[in-house]
């Protein structure tokens, strides 16, 4: 195998071999735990010259010790291969790794390990969006679940339940898509990388603030914490440039400014005395000041499989004012319980609503 000398004197490409050498010997040994693992995947997913760093060196580990880590088999046989195995009795290698280090024992590794690194390797050469999509980092949260995340350069996203975000962090780019649900963003201050966060009809632009983004496939909702940002409506950028001259499309917002952007449909701009309102899902808290029933029914179903379903349209549009627990929405089906215009009834998938 031919060795690159001028590749090797590049300091990144020399870290990356040391880290890629660390990994190998970890994965070799009968000791190594399901944490070490799944760091190891956080590690490979980070770059895809780390990808390149740990295949080279396993090939070339391989070759040394008359034996391989990976098998030179196509990708597609060993797609085969794992889709064949069962759960429960995972093929592995014929022959295991070996490393030359006394305080680490040699192990067979899963055949499924090995399809994994392979899908991401396959990245490198399958086009640049899909290999953004398989190493860059996505965090997701179930029904009822919420998470705090520390970026990399500092900067902290509270992510709300049923959410789901991926994180681009480089030296001159902090890029952050919020594919559903919605987060609060603190951004740490860093003027030569503007923080980024885009949803399906907004790109959003700050340097050192804070600000929740609700987002759904039709529209996003923006309130501005601390600081100010600035929003793009992407849908009327792209429009043609006739279309595009008339319409506003950049928006500055301050400290209480909220911002509604929907397909199709004009921005409304609107001033918040207090943001409490937005920042109570945090305390797991919705507060609902004549907010439709429907929509008061759809916040309640991001915190618990049991929804409240609403058969009638006219009920639906009814509304409501009162604080209540995210967690609990049997309170909010015994609230509309007292309302002898309507009829609740329960279910073993929660409650129905409708007129009387």
């Amino acid at each position: 195998m031919e060795f690159d000398h001028d590749i090797a004197r590049d300091p990144a490409t020399t870290h990356a071999r040391q880290c890629a050498a660390h990994w190998l010997a970890v994965l070799s040994d009968e000791k190594c735990t399901e944490a070490e693992r799944r760091q190891f995947f956080v590690w490979l997913r980070a770059s895809g010259q780390h990808v390149q760093e740990f295949l080279r060196l396993s090939r070339l580990n391989g070759q040394l010790n008359n034996r391989q880590l990976w098998p030179d088999r196509s990708v597609a046989e060993l797609v085969a291969a794992a889709r064949a195995s069962s759960e429960g009795n995972i093929a592995t290698l014929d022959r295991p790794l070996a490393v030359d280090r006394t305080s680490r024992k040699t192990v067979r590794w899963p055949l499924a390990a090995v399809v994994a690194c392979a899908f991401v390797a396959t990245g490198l050469i399958a086009g640049r969006s899909q290999i953004e999509g398989w190493l860059t980092p996505e965090y997701v949260t179930a029904v009822g679940e919420q998470r705090s995340i520390t970026l990399e350069d500092g900067s902290v996203v509270e992510l709300n339940s049923r959410s789901r975000l991926r994180a681009h962090l480089e030296d001159d780019l902090r890029a952050i898509e919020l594919l559903e649900g919605e987060a609060i963003f603190r951004v740490a201050k860093d003027p030569d990388r503007p923080f980024r966060v885009r949803t399906g009809v907004t790109d959003i632009v700050a340097v050192g603030t804070a600000f929740n983004v609700k987002a759904s496939d039709s529209r996003t909702v923006v309130t501005v914490l601390e600081g100010r940002v600035r929003v793009n409506q992407r849908a009327a950028a792209e429009r043609s440039a006739a279309q595009a001259a008339k319409a506003v499309s950049e928006f500055e917002l301050a400290m209480g400014d909220q911002l509604i952007l929907a397909k199709a449909q004009p921005a409304i701009r609107v001033s918040l005395r207090d943001t409490e309102k937005v920042t109570s899902w945090t305390e797991r808290r919705l507060i609902f000041e004549d907010t439709p029933l429907s929509s008061a029914a759809a916040e309640f179903a991001r915190y618990s499989s049991r929804t409240i379903r609403i058969e009638d349209p006219s009920v639906g549009a009814r509304k409501i004012t009162g604080v209540f627990d995210a967690t609990d929405p049997a309170s909010l089906a015994e609230f509309l319980s007292g309302d002898e215009t309507l009829h609740v009834r329960s279910d073993s998938e929660g409650w129905s609503v409708s007129s009387r």
